[in-house]
């Protein structure tokens, strides 16, 4: 089909009074962003804190059969950061047994109940001081699988035997003493692995070597990483496993990098899934062309394939249960989003989760067509429209249960794609992303940190835009109506909300679509009221419109869409796509994009004009609303009619 864009313009019409408005399950709560927040501490106890890890030294001894730790010891140096230190606190699960400890190399009791464990130690340790704290332990970590248990002992479709960890979200302390925090990444990892010889491990950084003559038997696979890591992002995988590795040649430059995959059951695996793991290098330098290049190039990337449900991104080592290559791109995505830049608190999930999600779609489109693309994002919409309250910032952070949810996922993966929707030039939204790697680079970000880059580079507050689609509940929905007169298109959006209670009002872009017989026209305007009427020239005869075609904004369309002949002459002030932002706002509201010297006045509810100006086309106006109380006021546009706009002060 046919399609081509138009300059449009868009009038307002307020009709009447104003009125007023993994991964696991999916639930979250949050009120407005002001709700009383629930949040589990990063650490299991505070003095975890006193002290900076800079490198992990594992040496373990399992087999591909069990899950059973046999006598191993993990070694954590590390440098106080507190002002004086008198214990060492760490976290192992209360069924594996300390066998000794040593702190610099001297032995030192074990204390404490549960998973904490402490060491006293002989003297204080002050600030800046280095140490080394050796554990020795063994035993069976709690039975179970797949995600939130820690490790896991399986059996394949074919027979093969297989033992894999995956400690997101807290534990990792069910195979190895640690210290949970997300913000404490190790400056660099040695990991040991010793296995039944024959028996293959798949783990974070580049393979050392093997050793297969030392101990009879067994074999010792040494992994080593320079990189920064988290504690959940370090893994094991041991089975029977065949390797299957490649190079990828970036596009553009003679550097190439290491492509390291474990499958087993090969016979049968690769010739029904060989080519969507083939695909990964292609989905490493497409990304790295967008993001920056992939963060741990000098090391590898892989997948260990296992019976997962799903995908778990461990640094540059994925764990993996699935052939579909949407999975296979979200867990790559991770190495940028959730491993380069881990998010700084567990409420802000959404910078990891989310943009996994949304690289599904943006790798579909890109290899495998628009249609392929949309169809994915259809499928996010779908499953956050089942949300109507739905948050993408995470309140409640004491479960599981409250951070994997399809807030996290689908409805973030919506509203980074509208984000993109709304830049002023689709290379500023990548520009965000790139800068946002850069600026944090093997380290941790917020929301507030990620809003701060994308107002940079887009030029304007997105106050508005993350009050509700990140710290708000619920989508717009709406009822629209459409006439054609002429060359002259009506299209009016009547806006209610999924969540009422929580969210009054939605500004933001919206995608309306024409279609003239076999001729197309998708058309980006700006809701910013309940009820809003956008004028458009377009001489073809409109036999149908549509709304958000592409997916580009999470919204439910009420009923059909029908034309309403009586939508003629409603003579609105032509003023092309209106923008107010912050809508709410807490102390001003700035308006852009009216006609030169419209009169502009703001007023309460009651029609007392608490404020007067006029527009200008070479700036934007700004309201002032720092001193009034909280509630609902109205804008005043007169030109050559008049017309009003709600505005909302928190």
């Amino acid at each position: 089909m046919k399609s081509k864009r138009l300059l449009i313009s868009a009038a307002l019409l307020l009709l009447a009074v104003v009125a007023e408005a993994r991964h696991g399950n999916y639930c979250a709560d949050r009120k407005n962003g002001k709700g009383k927040e629930q949040a589990k501490t990063t650490m299991a106890d505070a003095a975890e804190g006193d002290y900076d890890i800079k490198h992990l030294r594992f040496n373990l001894h399992v087999t591909d059969t069990s899950i059973y730790i046999h006598p191993s010891d993990v070694t954590t140096t590390a440098q106080v950061i507190a002002t004086s230190m008198s214990e060492y606190v760490f976290e192992l699960g209360a069924s594996l047994t300390v066998d000794s400890a040593k702190i610099n190399g001297t032995l030192l009791p074990v204390t404490g109940s549960g998973s904490v464990r402490r060491i006293a130690l002989p003297t204080a340790l002050t600030a800046g001081a280095g140490f080394t704290a050796q554990i020795f332990y063994h035993g069976m970590p709690p039975t179970g699988g797949g995600f939130f248990n820690g490790i896991t002992h399986t059996i394949s479709a074919g027979g093969t035997h297989m033992v894999y960890t995956v400690s997101d979200p807290w534990v990792a302390l069910n195979w190895w003493p640690c210290k949970q925090s997300v913000n404490d990444q190790a400056d660099s990892v040695d990991m040991f692995v010793t296995v039944p010889d024959g028996v293959r491990d798949g783990s974070c950084g580049r393979l050392v070597n093997i050793d297969i003559t030392s101990t009879p038997g067994f074999w010792t696979h040494h992994w080593k990483t320079n990189y920064p890591i988290d504690y959940y992002l370090i893994s094991i995988a041991v089975a029977r496993y065949s390797e299957y590795k490649d190079y990828l040649h970036f596009t553009g430059s003679p550097d190439s990098m290491l492509i390291q995959n474990f499958f087993m059951d090969t016979a049968t695996f690769n010739p029904a899934h060989k080519v969507k793991f083939d695909s990964v290098g292609q989905m490493i330098d497409y990304f790295s062309t967008l993001f920056g290049r992939y963060p741990f190039w000098q090391e590898k990337y892989g997948m260990c394939f296992t019976t997962l449900s799903g995908g778990m991104e461990h640094q540059t080592m994925t764990t993996i249960g699935v052939t579909d290559v949407g999975t296979i791109a979200h867990e790559l995505m991770h190495q940028w989003f959730g491993d380069h830049v881990t998010y700084k608190t567990w409420g802000d999930m959404w910078l990891s989760e989310g943009f996994a999600t949304f690289s599904e779609h943006l790798y579909l489109d890109h290899f495998w067509g628009t249609a392929a693309g949309n169809g994915r994002r259809q499928a996010h919409l779908s499953a956050a429209l089942g949300k109507p309250c739905g948050m993408t910032y995470i309140n409640d952070t004491t479960t599981s249960d409250s951070l994997f949810t399809v807030n996290q996922y689908q409805k973030a993966s919506i509203f980074i794609n509208t984000l993109r929707y709304m830049a002023p030039e689709d290379s500023l939204f990548f520009k965000v992303l790139r800068t946002y790697q850069s600026t944090h680079a093997f380290g941790n970000a917020s929301t507030a940190d990620f809003k701060a880059i994308a107002e940079a580079v887009y030029g304007f507050d997105l106050d508005t835009f993350f009050n509700q689609w990140v710290y708000g509940r619920g989508f717009p929905q709406y009822k629209v109506t459409w006439n054609q007169v002429g060359s002259t298109v009506y299209v009016k959006l009547a806006q209610s909300q999924s969540c009422p209670t929580y969210t009054n009002h939605f500004s933001t872009p919206v995608q309306v679509h024409l279609r003239a017989g076999s001729l197309d026209t998708f058309i980006k305007v700006y809701n910013s009221i309940d009820t809003q009427v956008f004028t458009f020239e377009w001489a073809p005869a409109i036999t149908n419109v549509y709304l958000n075609t592409h997916n580009w904004t999470l919204l439910r369309v009420l009923g059909g869409i029908t034309k309403d002949v009586s939508l003629v002459g409603i003579g609105s002030i032509e003023r092309g796509n209106i923008r107010i932002q912050p809508n709410p706002s807490s102390n001003y509201w700035e308006i852009d994009q009216l006609p030169e010297d419209t009169g502009l006045a703001l007023m309460d509810m009651a029609g007392r004009v608490l404020w007067e100006g006029k527009s200008s086309t070479n700036s934007k106006t700004r309201i002032p609303g720092t001193n009034l109380p909280t509630g609902n006021y109205l804008l005043r546009l007169s030109g050559a009619t008049t017309e009003h706009v709600k505005l909302v002060h928190w």
